[in-house]
């Protein structure tokens, strides 16, 4: 209670003095007691119930748990900045690092399609290869059994014109002779 009187006092002294200048200033030599003591009893009013409210246990928990959120609150928005500011330097970093990461992966690309051409390449020769080689085979076979065929056509035709020329030619006597050297060689082997 005293500090209130005090404090009402301190503010009701220099109210006054600044009321009595307000009235200087304008022309006036009257200081309205009246409204300045109204005035300094309400503001006395005022202050004795805000001291009376922050006495309460209440109002100080609310005060104190408040004071205790708004720290955790600055505290847990400090980590986050921190922790931002932590992405930030690693993002940073990555980013900075992408350029060299992405010329490492195009040469290791370019390397994969220069061995994959190679080996494609070998392949394609190997299979051209075999498909020449097949070729060479298969147009030796044919060349061989053309001929085959060309000697058999020639030895019937030699055969055929043979026993025309035999027929007309070959007497009995000769074709004795012929059946006796046959069967000569016949034994021989």
């Amino acid at each position: 209670m005293k500090r209130g009187i005090l404090f009402a006092l301190i503010v009701a002294l220099p109210a006054a003095a600044l009321a009595s200048e307000i009235e200087t200033h304008h022309g006036g030599s009257h200081i309205p007691w009246g409204k300045l003591i109204f005035s300094s009893i309400n503001f006395a009013i005022f202050l004795f119930i805000a001291v009376k409210l922050a006495q309460k246990a209440e109002l100080r928990q609310y005060f104190a748990a408040r004071r205790l959120r708004i720290a955790e609150a600055l505290a847990q928005a400090e980590r986050a900045r921190r922790e931002a500011e932590a992405l930030r330097a690693e993002w940073r970093r990555r980013l900075d690092g992408l350029g060299a990461e992405l010329e490492s992966i195009l040469k290791q690309a370019r390397g994969d399609i220069a061995a994959e051409r190679d080996q494609i390449l070998a392949a394609a020769r190997k299979a051209a290869e075999a498909i020449r080689r097949d070729a060479q085979r298969t147009a030796e076979s044919e060349l061989r059994n053309a001929q085959a065929a060309l000697r058999a056509e020639v030895a019937m035709q030699a055969l055929a014109v043979a026993e025309r020329f035999a027929a007309q030619r070959l007497t009995p006597a000769d074709q004795r002779r012929f059946v006796s050297e046959f069967v000569e060689q016949v034994e021989q082997r």
